[in-house]
C-alpha cells in the first residue's frame, strides 16, 4: 500500500539543467502538470509527497510551499537515512510504515541508495525516460516523458491505476476493521455454507471442502475486493506471493473478479488454524493447500470487501 511518494528534484521534477548567473543559481523550470499531481492527485489518493534532494535551492522551497508539500529535505546526501526518519515520524502504535509503503522516482546514481532497498522491500520505483542507465535498469516503471516534462505526473497516474497497489486510506482501514469485527461476532459454530450479503460494499461466503492437495492448489488474485479469510475449523496452509512474481495463465475475469497464474516456488506461507484471519489485497496472489499433507475438512469464511 503506497503512502509516500518520494521525489528527487534536479533531473526528475526539473529538466536537470542548472541555470547559473554571476550571483549563482538563477532559476529552475518546473512542469505545471507535475505541480497538479503533487497538489491535487496525491491529496486525493491520500499519499504524502516527499522531496529529498542533495542540492539546496530557495526556488525548490518556494515551489513546494506553493504546492502544499510539507516534507522538503534539501542538502541531503544520506537519502535513505532521511527517508527512514520520515517513516518513523508518520508511524504510530496502530500503523507502522516501512519502505514497502513508498514509491520513489529519481534519475541518477545517488537515488539508487533509496531505490534498491525500496524495491527489495516491495515498494515501487520509477524514473524519467532520460534517467541514467543504472536507474533505468532497476525501475519498475520508466515514464514516456523526460524529466521536467510531466514525468512525475505520469508516474503518479501509473500508481493510481495499479490493481495491485492499494492506496492506503483511513476509510479503507476502518472498513477492513469493521469486516473483521463483523465476522468475529458471527455464530461460527452453527453457520451454514452459502453466500451472505451484508451491505453494498461487503458480502461473505461460508465454504466447506476437503483441503486441497498441492497439485490441485491454484494461484489466484482479485482486483476489486480485499479478501478476509477466517478459518472456522480444520487447518490449512495458505501460500502467498506478490503477483509480480507470477505469470498469468488466463485473462482477468471481471465478472468473477479473479485471475489465475502458473505454478511458482517463489512464495511464503502461513498456517491457518481455527480463529486465524488472513487479509489479502489485490497484489497478494494466494493458494490454499493441505498442511503437512494431512487430510481434513476445512470450513472457513471468505469476506469480500469492495475496495472502492
Amino acid at each position: 500500500m503506497i503512502k509516500f511518494l518520494v521525489m528527487d528534484v534536479d533531473g526528475t521534477l526539473t529538466d536537470g539543467k542548472i541555470y547559473m548567473g554571476a550571483d549563482g543559481e538563477m532559476f529552475k523550470a518546473f512542469d505545471i502538470k507535475d505541480g497538479y499531481a503533487l497538489h491535487t492527485l496525491l491529496k486525493e489518493m491520500n499519499i504524502v509527497p516527499v522531496i529529498i534532494t542533495a542540492r539546496k535551492s530557495p526556488m525548490v522551497e518556494h515551489r513546494c510551499k506553493e504546492l502544499g508539500v510539507k516534507e522538503i529535505h534539501q542538502g541531503i546526501m544520506g537519502k535513505l537515512d532521511c527517508l527512514e526518519k520520515i517513516l518513523q515520524k508518520y508511524s504510530s502504535e496502530k500503523q507502522h510504515y516501512s519502505l514497502s509503503n513508498v514509491a520513489y522516482i529519481g534519475d541518477d546514481l545517488l537515488d539508487l541508495m533509496c531505490m534498491l532497498p525500496i524495491k527489495e522491500a516491495g515498494g515501487l520505483v520509477g524514473c524519467p525516460a532520460n534517467a541514467v542507465k543504472e536507474v533505468l535498469q532497476v525501475s519498475d516503471y520508466v515514464t514516456k516523458h523526460n524529466a521536467g516534462e510531466g514525468a512525475v505526473r505520469e508516474f503518479v497516474e501509473y500508481i493510481s491505476n495499479l490493481p495491485y497497489k492499494i492506496i492506503l486510506s483511513r476509510d479503507l482501514i476502518n472498513r477492513i476493521n469493521s469486516v473483521v469485527e463483523y465476522i468475529s461476532k458471527l455464530d461460527l459454530i452453527n453457520i451454514k455454507p452459502g453466500k451472505y450479503e451484508v451491505r453494498a460494499d461487503f458480502y461473505y461466503t461460508v465454504q466447506e471442502y476437503e483441503a486441497f492437495s498441492e497439485e490441485n492448489s491454484v494461484w489466484e488474485s482479485h482486483n476489486k475486493y480485499v479478501d478476509v479469510q477466517w478459518l472456522i475449523s480444520g487447518q490449512e496452509k495458505l501460500y502467498i506471493t506478490d503477483i509480480r512474481n507470477l505469470q498469468s495463465r488466463d485473462d482477468y475475469d471481471c465478472d468473477r473478479d479473479v485471475i489465475h497464474y502458473y505454478p511458482s516456488s517463489d512464495q511464503s506461507s502461513i498456517l491457518l488454524v481455527p480463529g486465524s484471519c488472513a487479509i489479502l489485497f489485490p497484489k497478494d496472489a494466494h493458494r490454499p493447500a493441505r498442511y503437512l499433507g494431512i487430510d481434513c475438512i476445512v470450513k472457513k469464511i471468505v469476506g469480500k470487501l469492495r475496495i472502492s
